[in-house]
């Protein structure tokens, strides 16, 4: 009897092998997801274009890095020589560590009054303006996108300088003790940044925002919350990452950020660390003025791998502040 079942539930033949569209066939009926040609074209090409434009550039700056100048003549080799002599006037002559700290003050200060800024804005259009008018709303605050990032800086040195527009107008109103000297200052360098960061800061805080429930804050107005206690306990701890996501891309766009430095703030604004130039500024002055190519490779490096600790600090802080929704 046991034989005669056994022999019912073995089957005949041998299970067919199934195979499935846009998969390759196993045995058993499964297969393999992710191998059809569409697939792997669309997720080839965007790692061969990072490949070719992102790694292949990151990687040749490194083994460059490690390469000498001799006799006015790029030299390939290994060596610790560049890294060693930055290591020497890290805190001595050209002060690379005090740059560094420049760098860090402007980039942390600028990120967080980028997000002060940007923030109410969000919340302005998220919870006073109508849902239809929202996209127009996202529209007009991307537009500064529409013009170059190089326009946009020499309009502020317009607008910012002594004599420029808004001096101009106050002196033509009377008020000339209203007047500023804001221009190759860090606050101007600011400025420019903030600008620069305001349409990615909004559009990153406007998904945060918009996709917070709606019902907890109902929830918490029907408990007697008042708009503040709700804003409070529901809308910005709901917030946080999207704030701490947003702070931490503006900080590392900021601190590798030149052009903003170079044209608004002088390339060494006064600040409380004094008349020190910025990390990117100086490796740019560098490159003008040296040829050695390889050294300044090294401190590119080091900029590059501030902003990857910077970047691992974010993600960090952006998961302990994830909103606990159990």
């Amino acid at each position: 009897m046991v034989a005669s079942i056994a022999d019912r539930a073995m089957p005949d033949t041998a299970p067919e092998t199934a195979a499935s569209p846009g998969g390759s066939s196993i045995p058993g009926g499964s297969s393999i997801p992710g191998a059809s040609p569409m697939k792997i074209l669309g997720i080839g090409l965007p790692l061969l274009y990072s490949a070719a434009f992102f790694l292949a550039p990151l990687a040749f700056l490194i083994v460059l890095g490690f390469w000498l100048v001799e006799d006015f003549q790029v030299v390939p080799a290994f060596s610790l020589e560049n890294y060693l002599d930055i290591a020497q006037h890290m805190f001595a002559k050209s002060n690379y560590a005090l740059a560094i700290a420049q760098s860090l003050w402007v980039s942390l200060t600028t990120a967080v009054l980028a997000v002060l800024v940007c923030y109410p804005m969000v919340l302005a259009i998220v919870y006073l303006a109508p849902q239809s008018r929202h996209r127009l709303l996202l529209m007009l605050a991307v537009a500064p996108f529409w013009s170059s990032y190089v326009l946009r800086l020499f309009s502020w040195q317009i607008l910012l300088a002594n004599k420029g527009i808004i001096n101009s107008g106050l002196a033509w109103a009377g008020l000339e003790n209203l007047q500023f000297s804001l221009i190759y200052t860090q606050t101007a360098t600011r400025i420019g940044l903030i600008h620069y960061l305001a349409p990615i800061l909004i559009v990153v805080l406007y998904v945060t925002v918009a996709n917070i429930d709606r019902d907890l804050i109902q929830a918490a107005r029907d408990l007697g919350a008042t708009r503040w206690q709700a804003f409070r306990r529901v809308i910005l701890p709901m917030s946080r990452t999207g704030l701490v996501v947003s702070t931490s891309f503006a900080a590392i766009v900021s601190f590798g950020d030149v052009l903003a430095g170079a044209l608004l703030g002088g390339g060494a604004g006064a600040s409380i660390l004094g008349s020190v130039p910025l990390f990117s500024n100086m490796i740019m002055s560098e490159y003008a003025s040296s040829t050695n190519l390889p050294r300044t490779s090294a401190l590119a490096m080091i900029l590059v791998l501030v902003m990857i600790l910077m970047l691992a600090a974010g993600a960090a802080l952006a998961e302990r502040n994830k909103p606990d929704v159990t």
